[in-house]
């Protein structure tokens, strides 16, 4: 955990004399314009959560993306009326606004674990609907973390303990024993382990 809050800092430095105002997620996804959404008990990978337990009237994302996951997810915020987004791989963190109507995203995305970090909130039906279906995959394991040998870790500990707790094994949960086939075995033992 220390080597990726170093790592973290070492990226944030440019930016840690300019305050940024902190976006208080409670004011930005109001009770009244919480979504009505039937959330699937068995979700594909990336799953999408409620919020409202902490005072937060949307639903979350948080997961990993290709590059290429990432331009597919773009254009669903994009069909779903949000014009204004950050590049592709750009780090970004802030609410930004639908065309024509009062809801909204939040998005904090950056680039790690060779892929993009994605987390997102959102109030919006018609994204929502079409983010529920949205299936993707976090870069394997091995673009990851390509100077580790899994047969060599036992517990986990700082990046790879992150990137395992709240990418890989959540995508690797969502996955059916025959699409678990398609990884080294070596991986997939790793993945049945951790």
């Amino acid at each position: 955990m220390l080597a990726w809050l170093k790592q973290r800092l070492q990226r944030d430095i440019p930016r840690l004399g300019r305050t940024k105002p902190q976006v208080e997620l409670h004011t930005v996804f109001p009770q009244s314009l919480m979504p009505s959404l039937s959330v699937p008990d068995r979700q594909v990978y990336p799953s999408i959560t409620p919020m409202a337990k902490d005072h937060i009237f949307g639903y979350q994302m948080h997961c990993l993306l290709t590059y290429q996951g990432k331009e597919t997810l773009d254009t669903l915020l994009r069909e779903a009326g949000f014009m204004a987004l950050p590049a592709v791989a750009d780090p970004f963190s802030g609410v930004i606004e639908h065309a024509t109507n009062d809801t909204r995203i939040f998005l904090n995305q950056y680039i790690d674990f060779a892929g993009i970090c994605i987390n997102l909130v959102t109030n919006n039906s018609t994204l929502l609907a079409a983010l529920v279906n949205f299936k993707s995959a976090p870069p394997n394991p091995w673009e990851s973390f390509a100077e580790l040998d899994p047969d060599t870790l036992g517990s986990l500990q700082g990046n790879i303990d992150f990137w395992c707790s709240y990418f890989w094994r959540p995508y690797w949960l969502s996955l059916s024993d025959v699409e678990r086939l398609q990884y080294p075995e070596n991986w997939q033992e790793f993945s049945d382990y951790h």
